[in-house]
């Protein structure tokens, strides 16, 4: 079998008619509904509602090096909620609140959905004067992906597979977050054994186009924010997406999408969702020879075929960057309807 990576990342055909899918079995084709499409670069923060413990270190005294938390059992992947009972979110007031901090602290820490507290004296850093857990932190996690499409009703889709920090292993605690428009500035080509990528950078203070609430194994969701952009076009249902001739909507370089000639190799009408229900080849010359065929950043990036979405970017074969798999869209609406029906519950 071959290895895989993650990428960390038209005219609305008319509903009812039969479609053949794998095997040629007919199948009668779903309204699914339409959406607008994305393919445009998107940067993406998620956090874990905490300070991500990144790893613990010394604090270097002058009496020499000592480790506050060297016996506490706090582990790489660990998220700080609270520091003296004050939400820990912030890290310059994080570091302001253990400095001033003259008899310890008591730190709220919580692991795999559990919570447990952590008691410390900070060490008085020779070099600042001040005081220090020698905790190793970050406030959220980030990375390079594509719009998938945003719904009629403001919802939008992203990525087609989940966000895991590459550093900590930590993904189910990241699921609130906010997403940006960048600018391709360069790809790097992807080669056999080794995945290319595309590069961007992520301006934080920038007004965010969407604000983020589901991690999932199919992509991220949430609630657009900015104007809608794509043209609008039907989802496929159950066993539309065949073996043949499709494209793929992405960006390679500025914010502008483009689209790209690919075969589908496979595709599996699929009655429960997963990331690996089409089986994409890159055939579009300007695509191989600037990124190689699929790298990171791509993912999300929507498949269309016969007028419809089909589905969105997901992986890239390692072993062979001209191919890839990809999730059907009908997976990601249902997601992507339920993520905002849910975000505008909360609200009410």
């Amino acid at each position: 079998m071959r290895k895989i990576i993650e990428l960390v990342l038209s005219a609305a055909m008319f509903a009812g008619v039969l479609s053949a899918g794998a095997g040629g079995v007919a199948f009668a084709a779903e309204d699914c509904g339409s959406v607008y499409l994305g393919g445009v670069p998107l940067g993406i923060t998620l956090n874990a509602d905490g300070l991500i413990v990144t790893g613990v270190c010394d604090v270097v005294t002058e009496e020499g090096s000592v480790r506050p938390l060297g016996e506490s059992g706090i582990r790489t992947g660990d998220v700080v909620k609270s520091v003296n009972g004050e939400r820990a979110d912030n890290l310059f007031r994080f570091r302001e609140a253990v400095s001033e901090s003259e008899d310890g602290v008591v730190l709220t820490l919580e692991r795999a959905g559990g919570v447990f507290e952590v008691r410390a004296v900070p060490a008085k850093e020779a070099a600042s004067g001040e005081r220090r857990l020698g905790l190793c932190l970050k406030e959220d996690v980030g990375g390079i992906g594509t719009l998938t499409f945003v719904t009629e009703s403001g919802g939008y889709a992203a990525l087609g597979h989940h966000v895991c920090d590459p550093e900590t292993g930590l993904a189910a605690s990241l699921q609130d977050g906010k997403v940006f428009d960048v600018e391709i500035t360069g790809v790097t080509r992807g080669e056999a054994g080794r995945a290319g990528g595309l590069c961007a950078e992520i301006n934080r203070l920038s007004r965010p186009v969407g604000v983020n609430t589901e991690n999932t194994e199919i992509g991220i969701y949430g609630k657009w924010c900015s104007d809608v952009r794509g043209s609008k076009v039907r989802v496929a249902g159950k066993g539309e997406a065949h073996p043949g001739r499709a494209q793929v909507l992405t960006t390679l370089q500025g914010g502008a999408p483009k689209l790209y000639d690919v075969d589908v190799v496979k595709s599996e009408p699929q009655s429960e969702r997963a990331v690996k229900g089409l089986v994409i080849a890159v055939r579009d010359e300007e695509l191989l020879e600037k990124a190689g065929g699929i790298v990171q950043g791509m993912s999300g990036s929507p498949i269309l075929q016969d007028g419809k979405l089909i589905g969105a970017v997901t992986h890239v074969f390692v072993t062979d960057p001209k191919r890839g798999y990809g999730v059907h869209a009908r997976f990601m609406l249902d997601e992507a309807e339920r993520a905002l029906r849910e975000t505008i519950r909360e609200a009410a």
